[in-house]
């Protein structure tokens, strides 16, 4: 009776180790075809702080789109978020688009207001409702900055934290 009992425990063993790593490598390779196809910017939207659908192709096309994913109560996207405000004028040739999976609108809106970024004229805030990011850029490190030049190719993908030079060199070699 106890060489069955410990034959079943192993083959349960066995079948969770297997279930574990196919999913692991399932996710993996999921995530390196969404990082592939993220070498062109990628026809996704996400929802504006009025609710409204915002598809990241309609914005102008002559300038970099530089896309940060965040969340307010990250210590590291509040101080990229700082930096951005203070240097907004540095940021003046390209279109910022910060991304939040945050589902409280008044977390993000005061995130907004505590590091002005209300008076960046060139910054969109918008809200991945439907946790799309992670499926469409291959990862959803917080926080992450995606660097497209105006053809929508990715030129720099930087993950975690940020110096705003590195985004502002990026931005002006287009």
């Amino acid at each position: 009776m106890s060489k069955v009992f410990k034959f079943v425990i192993i083959g349960l063993l066995l079948l969770v180790v297997g279930y574990l790593i196919y999913n692991v490598t399932t996710g993996y390779k999921k995530s390196k075809i969404a990082e592939q196809k993220a070498q062109t910017l990628p026809n996704v939207q996400f929802t504006s702080l009025e609710g409204v659908l915002v598809n990241l192709q309609n914005y102008d096309k002559t300038i970099p789109l530089v896309i940060i994913y965040f969340h307010p109560e990250c210590e590291h996207c509040q101080y990229e978020a700082g930096e951005i405000g203070q240097n907004a004028a540095a940021f003046k040739n390209c279109q910022l688009v910060m991304v939040t999976a945050d589902d409280s609108l008044k977390r993000i809106k005061q995130f907004c207001k505590n590091y002005h970024l209300w008076e960046v004229d060139n910054l969109e805030v918008l809200q991945d409702k439907k946790y799309l990011f992670k499926k469409t850029f291959g990862k959803a490190v917080v926080p992450s900055v995606y660097i497209y030049n105006s053809e929508r190719k990715l030129k720099k993908r930087f993950l975690g934290e940020t110096k705003p030079e590195a985004i502002i060199n990026e931005i002006r070699v287009n």
